[in-house]
């Protein structure tokens, strides 16, 4: 068999297996790093916004079922389902007012609450991305 050497231009000494690459493995590597982080970074600045919109939306259903469910209780007001929800995105630290919050009851038998809010990212070199957030829950007042 016949034995391969790796050399290089300077006297033929043998160099590692890594030394041999051309960089463009490097380059891939640093923009696959590059996409990596920026994925990480996205999801830091996102994900924590769209939980605290998916506990509102939760709050918002609950509401409506507690609104349409309680047998032998006092119908809640509108006012108390607003207080409640202006409460609950307090807490999620959304930018929730009173006046994003629309209940309606048409008729006697059913109830609508309607919530626009917008939430401003901030990102990388000062650009704000504003996402906005429509939780719509509607139901049945069974009493």
């Amino acid at each position: 068999m016949s034995e391969r050497r790796n050399t290089n231009h300077c006297g033929g000494a043998s160099l590692p297996a890594w030394r041999q690459q051309s960089g463009k493995a490097t380059i891939r590597g640093l923009i696959g790093l590059l996409l990596i982080v920026g994925l990480i970074y996205a999801g830091y600045k996102f994900i924590p916004v769209r939980a605290a919109a998916y506990q509102f939306a939760d709050a918002v259903r609950d509401e409506v079922v507690f609104a349409g469910g309680r047998r032998g209780a006092r119908r809640a007001t509108d006012d108390t389902i607003r207080q409640n929800l202006l409460e609950q995105a307090r807490m999620l630290n959304l930018p929730v007012g009173a006046g994003d919050i629309q209940i309606t009851r048409p008729g006697a038998k059913y109830i609508s609450i309607d919530v626009t809010y917008t939430v401003p990212v901030e990102l990388i070199g000062g650009y704000v991305f504003n996402w906005t957030f429509s939780p719509h829950s509607e139901g049945p007042l069974i009493f």
